[in-house]
Parts: C-alpha cells; structure tokens; sequence
C-alpha cells in the first residue's frame, strides 16, 4: 500500500533559504577552508540541501579539509569500509552521487527515484538501502553494480543498521510506524506503532534499544529491539528533529528544530538533563567515535555547532555554507 507522501526535506530547504549566518563572528572563529585530497576515516560529513557538495570536516582541527562534488540537494551519505566508493543521496536532484572514498572524487550520478532521502549501506557493504520522500518507498541498490535490484512501496524515513546486519531499522514520517527491514530476504519483516510522525532513529550502543525523536509528539520513543517493542516514552522533548546517542550509552542528544536548542536526555533516568541553545533550526547532531564531541547542523544558522559531551556545553561554532542539513561521521 502506497501513502502520500509531504516531503520533509523540501519544506526545510523552503524555510532556510533566505536564512542568513546567526552570531558567525561574535561566538566562534571564522575557520578557513584549506582543501586536501585524502579523506581519512572519522571524519565528519555535512550535506548542504539547497547546494551541490559536501563538506567535510576534519574534527582534529575542526577546519574544512573537503568539499565533495555532487549534484543539487545532498541530504545524506553512506561509506562503508568494504568499499573503495561512497553515495551521497542527491534530494532534489533524484540521484545518487558516487565519489571515491580515499579522494572525495565523484565520478558518476546513478537514477535513484524520486526525492531520495535516505541511504545506508548494509553491514557488508553488498547492497545500498534508498529510502525516498516520495511514494518510490524503499529500494535496494546492488554496489558491485549499482543496479537497482528491488524496489518496496514502501519506506519514508530515516535508515538504521545493527552492526551485526542482521537488522535494519527505518522511520516512516508519513505514518506512525518503524519498520524492521531483514536485509538478507530485503523484505519488511514487522512495523512497529510509534504514533506521531517518527523522524529520527538511533540505537543504543549495546544495540538493545532504539530511540525514536517522534516530531509530532514532542517525545522520544524507546524500543526495546528483542521484541521490537515500545517500552518507554520521554515526554515534553520540543519539536525532535534528529537524534545520537553517546558512546557510553547514558545520554542521547536530541535536536529541537524549533527551539534552536538541543535537548540533553538522561537515558538511565529517562529525564531531561540539560537543554543546550545552538543556531536555527538544528536539523542532525552526529557522534565521534571516542563519544566527546557532538556535532549539530544548524540549517537556518548556516553553521555547525559542537558539543562537548563530557561538559554538556558548546566548544565551537563552525561556519558553513548554506543550508547544512546533516551531519554524519565516517
């Protein structure tokens, strides 16, 4: 069954255009961009929604090491150790950039449906997963090929992979489900009631739970990922846009798009521990891998802020170019 479909992503690009740089030479240094050719593992990657590229961070220096070609509308990316090439989801574009994943050399688009918005490689990097905003739902693209070997109808939201790929997890911010996605027989194999509009998945770092920034309940969701479950819900979370959870597994950082905040959940006590002010409209917070920094895409404030995870505070401010709609680490 196929659901209509408001594209989330289309009605940030129409809100954050004419948006403008918020507090860029009062609250951090002005980083220049010094451009490299390698791109090293751990780096973190910020797509540009109404721009052609990627840009990615170096977070030892927090400098501006690489900016990847693409085309119109970059939302996310997907690298994977197996490969010697990574994707980036073309949104508005509908196409998939594929760039070198040592150089950051893109050499060729692939047709990707309409509005794709959504990509994760599968744990063994043989096939890539493509949600779209739009009723193409979700496809699955063979990588020694990048032939499209199955299409669903369905298939809205955020993609999430257990490390082990056995599992895939995905939001449905169309409907108030979360799908779990078998891999190997590349079907849906159950839907999980969240209620609300699911925006944003991450799993714990044990893998035993997710949590869900469910956007239209002002909450986050937390499913028990042994019976596919929900068995918890933490309230009066404003406006959850994206979603990590720290290293340690005690915290998850949780953006409040509209609040231009991000919201500090203690997971033990399933409480608010602290609210952080950032730039507009932050969209995406991603975690290093050593779990002390986070680093938040402000959309309407055309920077990136980052967190110290140990202090609960910001360390920096990053200025990009317009319209960072995600940060990932690689």
């Amino acid at each position: 069954m196929k659901h209509t479909v408001t594209p989330f992503l289309t009605l940030a690009v129409l809100v954050c255009l004419t948006q403008h740089p918020l507090h860029a030479q009062t609250t951090a240094d002005t980083l220049s961009t010094v451009l490299t050719d390698s791109l090293k593992p751990g780096m973190v990657y910020v797509s540009h929604i109404a721009l052609n590229f990627v840009s990615v961070i170096d977070p030892t220096t927090n400098q501006i090491i690489r900016k990847i070609k693409s085309h119109m509308g970059p939302c996310c990316v997907a690298i994977s150790p197996h490969l010697d090439h990574g994707y980036i989801a073309d949104f508005m574009a509908d196409d998939l950039t594929v760039f070198n994943r040592a150089t950051g050399e893109s050499t060729g688009p692939i047709s990707a449906g309409v509005h794709p918005s959504s990509i994760l490689l599968t744990a063994d990097g043989r096939y890539l997963l493509i949600g779209h905003e739009s009723n193409d739902g979700l496809w699955f693209l063979d990588t020694q090929t990048n032939e499209v070997v199955k299409r669903l109808n369905e298939g809205t939201g955020t993609l999430c992979g257990d490390k082990g790929g056995k599992k895939i997890y995905q939001s449905q911010i169309s409907i108030p489900f979360v799908f779990v996605i078998d891999p190997s027989t590349q079907s849906i194999e159950r839907r999980i009631y969240v209620g609300g509009r699911p925006l944003d998945l991450a799993l714990a770092p044990d893998e035993k739970s997710l949590y869900v920034a469910n956007y239209n309940l002002n909450e986050v969701d937390q499913i028990d990922t042994r019976s596919d479950t929900v068995v918890a819900r933490i309230a009066r979370i404003s406006t959850p846009r994206g979603i990590a959870v720290t290293n340690d597994g005690n915290f998850a950082y949780v953006t409040n798009v509209k609040l231009s905040a991000v919201t500090v959940i203690d997971l033990a006590a399933d409480t608010v521990a602290r609210i952080i002010p950032v730039g507009a409209f932050p969209t995406s917070v991603a975690m290093l891998p050593g779990g002390d920094s986070a680093y938040v895409a402000c959309q309407g404030g055309d920077a990136v802020y980052v967190i110290d995870t140990r202090t609960q505070k910001v360390a920096r401010l990053i200025v990009v170019e317009s319209n960072p709609i995600r940060t990932q680490v690689w």
